[in-house]
């Protein structure tokens, strides 16, 4: 099949997939984890358990605290120990259920087995709620409640294409890659349960060229299972092809309006990585307390890079030490990759349902240019992958001129760091953009905000 990527912008870092060749481990349980109730997009789940009580693996210990939030289970089976705000990886209080560990007793209902379960249920109901309980969110970055994306609001157009990304476009990072190594069956089952609640649409296996066998393993997977409308897509390699409007311009060839959605196109995307967690809440009833990470980093001998399946909860200080320890010459530790990830300022927060890296940066790596003025070469308009001008973002930014900054459409920007990889002046544009970013969204949702309440008060 011909190889296919995004039009517009973009960059080529190097890949450095250093533990692509490193088959998943499955990390033991430590004797405490930390559940943090603000592991999803939308509001924080709320605890059902109290100080005290016993609890299995895979039993809900909080539900969704709004309509955009998920459930969240237990890692292990053990005694809740606190219920209290403890510091995430940036160091925010946010509230976390603390397990004492006392061992691996799975809740009731629950298939731990390795069996393969191919023969998909007729009804979407069920599939739906499956999901929804089994506290499925999306596992490429945003961690969106996946049922809520699978069940369009009414008036929505029709699903014409689910795009599953298998894209790993960040580098480094090799977890996705292992698990299409390891379980392209039960991603491809959990893909056409998808593609069934979303009423047949076709399904795209998005994969980028540099994962070669990932690709031929899918496509022998496929065949095996006789999925018809199904298609293993090859991407040209290119950095951000696994963001979502980029990656459904590249399959579908249609642009995503200013604020929409992707189903707005007729688009779903969903992670290989939830395409998993989809089979697994589906098939086997199981809840979503594990995922893959990835330990790497350019300071890290081969023998040291490892792809970890861990439980929720786990103390990143934790994985860490079982992998043997920070490296001395890290200067940076970053959770997910270098161009979108941020930065771990407390290593003893726990991990998450998206937790996707360690990675560990020698100082040269992370070393930022000195600034200088800009020349104008236009390089960052040229990189970015959603057609905006980071330069004139930047200078509206420190004009604190807001609605020209809306006009010019910061509010549209990925984050995905492609204007500061090109700028040649060392020119903070990410930086700047990203904050330049919040404060039009905050306006944005105040103007929301403002215009509902207005229309309460005339109906009154």
């Amino acid at each position: 099949m011909k190889k296919i990527t995004f039009s517009i912008g973009g960059v080529h870092p190097n890949d450095c997939k250093l533990a692509a060749d490193r088959p998943i481990e499955v990390l033991p349980i430590p004797e405490t984890l930390y559940v943090s109730m603000a592991q999803h997009l939308g509001a924080p789940a709320k605890p059902v358990v109290s100080v005290g009580d016993k609890v299995k693996t895979g039993q809900v210990i909080a539900e969704p605290g709004g309509f955009i939030s998920a459930f969240v289970h237990s890692p292990a089976s053990g005694t809740v120990k606190s219920i209290a705000p403890r510091a995430d990886l940036a160091g925010r209080m946010v509230p976390h259920i603390e397990i004492a560990v006392e061992g691996d007793e799975w809740a009731e209902g629950i298939d731990t087995s390795d069996a393969l379960i191919a023969e998909i249920p007729e009804d979407r109901a069920m599939m739906l709620e499956r999901i929804k309980n089994c506290g499925v969110v999306g596992l490429g970055g945003a961690t969106f409640p996946t049922h809520v994306k699978l069940n369009p609001a009414p008036g929505s157009p029709a699903a014409e294409a689910l795009l599953i990304n298998g894209a790993e476009c960040e580098p480094f990072l090799t977890s996705d890659y292992r698990l299409m190594l390891e379980s392209p069956k039960p991603i491809l089952i959990g893909a056409s349960i998808m593609q069934k609640i979303l009423g047949g649409p076709k399904c795209y296996i998005c994969i980028e060229d540099n994962k070669p066998q990932a690709i031929k393993v899918m496509g022998e997977a496929l065949e095996e299972l006789g999925f018809s409308n199904m298609v293993v897509q090859p991407l040209l390699k290119k950095y951000p092809q696994g963001g979502e409007k980029q990656l459904i311009q590249a399959v579908m060839r249609r642009e995503v309006g200013s604020g929409a959605l992707p189903i707005s196109v007729g688009a779903v995307v969903q992670n290989v990585s939830t395409a998993f967690a989809v089979y697994e809440a589906v098939q086997k009833n199981k809840p979503l307390i594990t995922n893959v990470l990835t330990v790497t980093g350019d300071c890290l001998p081969v023998e040291k890079q490892h792809n970890y399946r861990f439980r929720i909860g786990m103390p990143l200080s934790y994985i860490a030490s079982y992998a043997g320890g920070i490296p001395t010459e890290a200067a940076k530790i970053v959770s997910g990759g270098p161009m979108m990830g941020r930065a771990i300022a407390n290593i003893e927060a726990a991990a998450v349902k998206g937790s996707s890296s360690l990675l560990y940066l020698k100082e040269s790596t992370t070393r930022r240019w000195t600034e200088s003025a800009c020349i104008r070469c236009g390089r960052c308009s040229e990189a970015c992958p959603m057609g905006l001008e980071p330069f004139l973002l930047n200078r509206l930014y420190k004009g604190g001129l807001t609605d020209e900054l809306e006009k010019n459409a910061v509010q549209d920007c990925i984050e995905c760091g492609c204007c500061l990889y090109s700028c040649p002046a060392g020119i903070p544009l990410l930086d700047n953009v990203r904050q330049a970013k919040l404060q039009v969204m905050g306006i944005i949702r105040a103007r929301a905000a403002a215009a509902k309440a207005a229309a309460g008060q005339a109906n009154k």
